[in-house]
């Protein structure tokens, strides 16, 4: 297929599932077309969940969409110094580094799995699918493709906006879209789910880690954050996020460690599941073990003020005198869930983007922050912030001690300029958009224009 994704056919339709109890425990269909698979409700709640297993690769969610962040932030070093992620850390990245790329594959991957969804449920008969479901199967694949093209526009700034599937036989090329349009289509394909999604889905095995109303709503007040550095209205991102924190349906974990330690807390508003059969790559090789291939610098501990009870968590002591990534604890086998969007981070962004409208440190913004500060054991007074743009920087820096190691900071700093002020080798604003992958311009120059800087 000579097109600009090179996606794989058969990964739209990963799933396919007999009779179990867990979400992601089952082998995949063998490869089949369209017409012949959405032609019941049991298939195509099949594609859905196959569509969620494409998040769990190593591509993706499954190590580099969290561990290449990571290596930007400086948080992370490779065992063996390989280059192709220490440029990350270096900020000194080719248009040819495989991370780069094998990300847009596999991203590229799950959208289209996800318009594959939204087109074809879509046409199905009534016969063959109740409407609460076509509502739902159709609400979470764009939950899916916002959640997806969010970490794009993050990572690389100006890219294909595509919205329909690509089949085998397709060639197909589509110039990149600004990052404004992108962000209104993530605006809404979020405010159509959240009308499409449950509130709660049934309280079995199954249905853990599919997207709800909730995580809609989460992921919404997230990309009105961002979306804001545009628009410059931050009262969406608040208003998004109290919404969240007002429903009083999520809560913070009373011992931080638990979120990681158990799985789908209390706190956790998407969480994607893994197993013994899905297992994570990541959490796989960032222990204290034979398989390693990550693990901390030890002066990140220094983020963390001391009794601040996340550094021993986050950040633990293990063998050969190094420090490794504590939210990845359950590595034998490596089963560790990975939560996406919680409580703790709604909270400081509505601490942010509530003081930023509101152009003031108020009281509902500090109470937000103070929320995450007193389970951390932290305590500040809201005197100590003297102006708002104190404030923001502060909080920002508070999500990197909150969301260490959950691939966030560096595009959070990015967002606000700071990162200049973090990383010394960041020469300028080019360096926070990851470069388009050399092969892609190859298959269409005449399309796709690389980043400036690269």
């Amino acid at each position: 297929m000579n097109t600009i994704y090179k996606l794989s056919f058969a990964i739209l339709l990963l799933a396919g599932f007999t009779s179990c109890d867990s979400f992601l425990d089952r082998e995949p269909l063998a490869q089949v077309t369209n017409d012949s698979y959405f032609n019941s409700e049991t298939n195509a709640n099949s594609a859905v969940i196959g569509m969620y297993r494409t998040m769990t690769s190593s591509f993706t969610y499954g190590q580099t969409m969290v561990i290449v962040p990571e290596f930007s932030a400086g948080h992370v070093s490779h065992a063996s110094i390989f280059p192709e992620y220490e440029n990350f850390k270096t900020h000194n990245l080719a248009a040819t580094n495989p991370w780069v790329a094998n990300a847009w594959q596999g991203i590229y991957s799950t959208i289209n799995a996800a318009n594959n969804i939204i087109a074809e449920v879509a046409e199905m008969p009534e016969n063959t699918i109740s409407e609460e479901k076509r509502a739902q199967f159709i609400g979470e694949a764009k939950f899916v493709r916002a959640l997806n093209y969010f970490f794009l526009v993050r990572a690389f700034g100006r890219v294909p906006l595509k919205l329909t599937a690509t089949t085998e036989d397709e060639d197909v090329a589509i110039p990149q879209s600004e990052p404004s349009a992108i962000y209104e289509q993530l605006v809404k394909d979020l405010t159509e789910s959240i009308t499409e999604l449950p509130e709660v889905h049934e309280n079995t095995e199954a249905t853990k880690g599919r997207a709800t109303k909730a995580a809609a709503q989460a992921l919404l007040a997230k990309v009105y954050l961002y979306q804001a550095s545009i628009t410059d209205d931050y009262a969406l991102a608040a208003n998004a996020a109290a919404e969240i924190i007002n429903s009083e349906n999520f809560q913070l974990a009373d011992n931080f460690g638990s979120i990681w330690s158990s799985e789908n807390t209390a706190e956790s508003i998407f969480e994607l599941q893994f197993d013994d059969q899905t297992t994570n790559t990541l959490a796989s090789v960032s222990n204290d073990n034979a398989s390693m291939l990550f693990y901390v610098d030890a002066s990140i501990r220094a983020l963390f003020e001391e009794g601040d009870k996340r550094q021993d968590f986050s950040i633990f002591h293990g063998s050969n005198d190094r420090y490794y990534m504590g939210k990845f604890p359950n590595a034998t086998p490596p089963s560790q869930n990975l939560p996406i969007i919680r409580l703790a981070e709604i909270l400081l962004i509505h601490a942010e983007a509530e003081a930023r409208a509101s152009n003031s440190v108020s009281d509902l913004a500090f109470s937000s922050l103070q929320k995450v500060l007193t389970r951390a054991g932290v305590t500040k007074e809201k005197s100590e912030f003297t102006t708002v743009d104190s404030f923001v920087k502060f909080i920002q820096e508070e999500k990197e001690r909150e969301l260490l190691f959950e691939g966030e900071t560096w595009f959070d700093f990015c967002r606000t300029g700071l990162a200049l002020e973090k990383y010394g080798t960041l020469a300028n604003e080019n360096g926070f958009v990851y470069p388009i992958p050399t092969a892609q311009i190859n298959l269409r120059p005449d399309i796709l224009e690389q980043n400036p800087g690269y």
